[in-house]
């Protein structure tokens, strides 16, 4: 999946044609702005919990049992378009940046009519140059260490996704999720909702046979799910963080016309 929040003109990277292209990394993440959820790998609940909310979306697609597959996100913000873990300038006040930004601006994505993964890069992307950066493939054609070092991430990357759709097919055949909706209220009367989320239910997991614990234990999910729980005491940081982005803009003098 390509988030068209981040990637403005996603190319498949190919030497014959960016062979020249050389690599300036962003000069902050100003470019997630819009996006108020990312997709979360399950290896990086223990540092994302610290920041941000961990909950769970429906993908759209079925798992091989037919019931609908779901997604782990960190939640970044209360409404869509809206990044509460950037300040005014475009720096991350968070501890944590999600390893799908990470990456930016490459990517995997399956290539149209194929059974194949391409490697992406948004050529949109200023940093995505031919004067500045360090440069992504020799004069042979072949990738520089710069980019060998990507490839070994997107790898990791994509490894770690296939970890966590096991994960979450392994959520949803013990039916542990529920719906859940968060609401909050401005310090000037704006209500803010929250809703359209799911979230791993305690009553549920603590009913589980003892044998199934044991197996979510060993295999690391027992912890994930404690993890993503506590996690949900971080949608009272988001609050606060946009009480103060409401207090500051309207303590900005309007430009006089």
């Amino acid at each position: 999946m390509i988030n068209s929040a981040l990637y403005r003109d996603p190319q498949m990277l190919d030497a014959k044609v960016h062979q020249h292209k050389k690599l300036k990394p962003p000069k902050d993440l100003s470019l997630t702005r819009a996006m108020h959820a990312v997709f979360l790998a399950a290896t990086e609940f223990p540092q994302a919990a610290l920041d941000m909310p961990i909950i769970f979306i429906n993908t759209g697609e079925r798992t091989a049992a037919g019931k609908p597959m779901v997604s782990p996100v960190a939640l970044m913000g209360l409404v869509a378009g809206e990044n509460l873990c950037l300040d005014a300038q475009g720096a991350w006040v968070g501890r944590y940046v999600p390893g799908f930004i990470r990456r930016f601006p490459f990517l995997t994505a399956g290539v149209e009519g194929t059974d194949r993964t391409g490697v992406y890069v948004d050529a949109a992307f200023e940093g995505f140059n031919d004067a500045e950066g360090e440069a992504l493939f020799d004069d042979k054609g072949q990738p520089t260490d710069s980019l060998k070092r990507v490839l070994e991430y997107l790898q990791r990357f994509d490894e770690e996704q296939r970890r966590t759709r096991f994960f979450c097919s392994r959520v949803i055949e013990l039916e542990l999720l529920k719906e859940m909706q968060a609401d909050a209220k401005m310090p000037d009367g704006q209500s803010v909702k929250v809703e359209g989320f799911l979230v791993i239910d305690e009553e549920k997991l603590n009913k589980l046979p003892d044998a199934t614990v044991l197996e979510l234990h060993r295999n690391g999910m027992l912890m994930l799910m404690q993890i993503h729980l506590v996690s949900l005491g971080n949608i009272a940081q988001l609050v606060e963080r946009k009480a103060q982005r409401l207090a500051a803009a309207a303590a900005t003098p309007t430009p006089a016309t």
